[in-house]
């Protein structure tokens, strides 16, 4: 009986090993059973070797190891096959020079969209011409180059102010002897050339003219489009008696090629300038321009202009365009390798 007892004893402690146990068996035949594993454990076995996949292919796609970096701008890396792609057939253009051109597409392009700027083909055309467009498929190089130099002629404007709207001209300078190459031959061809009277004479007539418009213009007798066509229509200073000048019109600081844009860049109106205000209508006010091949502060009265103004954009950041750009290429990034 006692042999017995203790047989039960043992076979008590063995129960009781395998209850504590139970759970340690029960997780091993979660993944194996039968000597072969589970098809849990083959599920979860084979998600782990997809992820490791995954992760190793995100490092080779964002990595790219073995290959160099060229450059890189606003998030984007640049490649060796980048630089060649933009260089195709294009003659005479080193790894440099391209990589610096895929740079400068990146930044110009980050620096427009924050600055809320566009570019299309109708900018490019307007500065470079019709023929420029068809480069794009035949000389990427070359067009992109030529976009890139759109883009920071917008961004240079924005720095200073971009304003449109439309103004009106009262030109008076026909007989202002102006320093240039060709001052002789418009002294031949013009007696009153530098004549104090006759200056002076055109001037007043100017003077009166854009006073009269400015005032039919507040008195709402005439609107601003009927004006810029009197103006036109004028004898004295109108399309015919400048022909080579530009008139009245819409004008848009973001496109200097704008016929009427010109008229309100000179540096000695720029203060009026960026001090209107949209849906604003100026008085009139008197222009001066340089006058000198050689010294930057002589200027000559030229021009009244009478200005609404639309919108205004930028201008307004203290920054000048060099210190805008640096810091924008800090900002964003912007490194060239090569």
């Amino acid at each position: 009986m006692v042999a017995n007892k203790n047989t039960d004893t043992e076979g008590a402690s063995l129960n009781s090993d395998i209850k504590v146990g139970s759970g340690g068996q029960a997780a091993g035949k979660r993944w194996w059973r039968g000597g072969r594993p589970t098809k849990r454990a083959l599920f979860i076995f084979t998600a782990c070797i997809l992820l490791v996949v995954i992760i190793i292919l995100a490092v080779v796609y964002i990595a790219k190891p073995g290959q160099k970096v060229y450059a890189q701008a606003a998030g984007h890396k640049i490649y060796k096959k980048d630089v060649d792609n933009l260089i195709g057939t294009t003659q005479g253009v080193t790894a440099h020079q391209a990589t610096v051109v895929l740079a400068d597409k990146y930044l110009t392009e980050a620096m427009a969209k924050k600055a809320g700027i566009t570019v299309g083909d109708s900018d490019v055309t307007a500065k470079f011409g019709p023929s420029i467009v068809s480069q794009k498929n035949t000389n990427k190089y070359v067009y992109q180059s030529d976009l890139n130099s759109v883009y920071f002629d917008k961004l240079l404007a924005y720095t200073e102010g971009l304003y449109k709207g439309q103004l009106i001209v009262a030109n008076f300078s026909r007989h202002i002897a102006f320093q240039s190459p060709a001052l002789g031959l418009q002294e031949a061809s013009d007696p009153l050339m530098g004549n104090a009277s006759a200056i002076a004479q055109d001037k007043q007539y100017a003077d009166n003219f854009i006073t009269n418009i400015y005032n039919e213009i507040k008195t709402h007798k005439i609107t601003f489009d009927q004006a810029i066509q009197e103006e036109h229509d004028d004898p004295q200073l109108g399309l015919q008696a400048y022909q080579t000048l530009p008139h009245s019109g819409s004008f848009d600081t973001s496109n200097i090629f704008l016929p009427a844009t010109p008229l309100i860049l000179p540096k000695s109106i720029q203060g009026k300038i960026h001090s209107m205000k949209a849906g604003q209508i100026s008085a009139p006010f008197v222009v001066s321009v340089n006058n000198s091949l050689t010294k930057k502060n002589v200027t000559t009265d030229s021009y009244y202009l009478i200005v609404k103004m639309d919108s205004t954009k930028g201008g307004n950041s203290g920054l000048t365009y060099a210190q805008y750009l640096n810091q924008s290429k800090q900002k964003l990034g912007y490194k060239v390798y090569v």
